[in-house]
């Protein structure tokens, strides 16, 4: 029988250069989309999925996301006064009910080293992997809860999927498919970086399931230019018949890419009902002109 998965990693230790100077300042994942930040999103989805315990990879230029998930007594009892302390409902709700752990990547050694920095705070468990910058949003089932049905029914470490049009996919990354094994399911012979020749248009993104196997693949990997990729040692635990993709019901945004974050804060405004109608003939008087 598979173990529950009640844990997550974040992954969030790289220094944002796409946004500076701002993130000389803010974390990006702290960036809001409305006003809600990038990070808190993450965590609330961690929560709709059953998870427990949650554990930040972050580096040492991103302490103030400590104060962030902290309870904030003085603004709690001003907003209480004011009537409008549901505007941190969510922020509490995740606080109180999530265990909170951070951990420093100490040398941003790639995503390879950010997820082995986390094998003892795995304690031999499975765990979901996020990419800090990936935000999904799913009108129904979180995406996390997704992967985690999908390695339920598996027992092997999952990777999300997306299709991608294919002149696009040498940026990312492809699947190699090997055999379906249920709807939007497949087990898969490999995952190549940045193809030239991509073998398919899924690309494996923004969640992950991933069991304790994953530590020994990291270290068998060889660095490139100092960083150990995630991908690589996955690729090698899909050689061995221990990986599935699975391709995830959810709108994806990249918001550690400039022109996708503001995409992105386009379609969350198009959905708020106080903001929609003005945004709406705000983007036509654009077009228009």
């Amino acid at each position: 029988m598979n173990q529950k998965v009640e844990q997550c990693v974040i992954l969030m230790a790289g220094k944002g250069t796409r946004f500076l100077p701002a993130t000389r300042a803010v974390a990006k994942e702290l960036f809001p989309i409305g006003n809600k930040p990038v990070l808190l999103f993450h965590m609330i989805e961690a929560l709709k999925s059953g998870i427990k315990r949650v554990c930040l990879v972050i580096s040492k230029e991103k302490e103030g996301v400590k104060e962030f998930f902290k309870h904030d007594k003085n603004l709690e009892e001003q907003l209480k006064k004011a009537g409008k302390l549901d505007i941190l409902s969510e922020l509490n709700e995740v606080i109180d009910n999530l265990e909170i752990d951070f951990i420093y990547q100490g040398n941003i050694n790639g995503s390879g080293g950010a997820v082995y920095s986390v094998k003892e705070w795995a304690n031999g468990k499975p765990f979901v992997v996020v990419n800090g910058d990936d935000l999904c949003i799913s009108k129904n089932v979180p995406v996390m809860k997704q992967v985690i049905d999908a390695y339920e029914k598996t027992g092997k470490n999952i990777i999300g999927a997306r299709p991608f049009p294919m002149e696009v996919i040498p940026r990312y990354s492809s699947i190699i498919k090997k055999k379906n094994l249920f709807e939007r399911c497949d087990e898969i012979e490999g995952i190549i970086e940045k193809p030239k020749n991509p073998p398919s248009n899924l690309v494996g993104l923004a969640r992950y399931v991933l069991t304790s196997e994953i530590f020994d693949e990291i270290l068998n990997c060889t660095p490139k230019n100092t960083e150990y990729y995630l991908t690589d040692a996955i690729d090698n635990l899909a050689r061995k018949g221990r990986v599935a993709s699975y391709e995830f019901d959810a709108k994806y945004f990249d918001c550690g890419n400039k022109l996708e974050f503001i995409k992105c804060m386009i379609d969350f405004g198009l959905n708020e009902d106080d903001i929609k109608d003005d945004l709406k003939k705000y983007l036509k008087s654009l077009y228009l002109n």
